[in-house]
């Protein structure tokens, strides 16, 4: 009884194995998740590489017209800095933006501001003190040099989450750029009824 159990059981098996039916649709369900993450991969890649070249740009066109001043720029004017970076990425991508007048102290051998500027409360303003947090972003400069820098900071989530370890550079969902400039027509960019030390 056993023994013929088993006989069965092998030619089951045997037959089992030459047995070619539905093998493409089998093959088909091993290799459609696959297909389904390439394909939702790429429209996440192209997508996410879309947001991070338009942020860039955003935030150096902003940087750009900030440096190109020729004379004291006023709260008005940095407002509308964060307005325009904001419409330049769209409604669907909001935008926290810090901009800054920094220039180097020889006497003091530190980066100094001499104004500091934030679309909203949850981005503090710069001080001289909390400025280390961006110092490996700011060149060597002679005494007097001065810089502006645009910090840039874009909410944005990919639609696959594995998309977001591979680029690196989208962290907990922001997307961020420092872009340090120096003023074209100026020595320092001043920001009306602040101090310009």
């Amino acid at each position: 009884m056993m023994r013929n159990l088993l006989q069965m059981t092998l030619t089951a098996l045997r037959r089992f194995k030459r047995d070619e039916r539905g093998l493409a649709a089998a093959e088909m369900l091993m290799v459609m998740p696959i297909y389904m993450f390439c394909i939702f991969g790429t429209f996440t890649f192209w997508d996410a590489f879309d947001v991070v070249n338009r942020s860039q740009k955003a935030a150096y066109s902003v940087s750009d017209l900030v440096t190109r001043k020729q004379d004291n720029v006023t709260e008005a004017y940095v407002n509308g800095m964060f307005s325009t970076l904001q419409y330049m990425m769209g409604p669907s991508l909001p935008t926290r933006t810090r901009i800054t007048s920094v220039f180097y102290s020889e006497a003091r051998d530190r980066y100094e501001v001499l104004w500091s500027r934030a679309s909203t409360p949850t981005i503090p303003r710069l001080t001289t003190a909390t400025l280390p947090e961006l110092q490996d972003h700011l060149p060597v400069m002679h005494d007097g040099d001065a810089l502006i820098v645009v910090e840039a900071n874009i909410d944005f989530v990919p639609l696959l989450r594995p998309v977001d370890w591979v680029m690196g550079n989208v962290d907990d969902g922001v997307l961020r750029h420092v872009i340090v400039t120096r003023p074209r027509f100026l020595p320092k960019i001043c920001m009306q009824g602040v101090a310009c030390g």
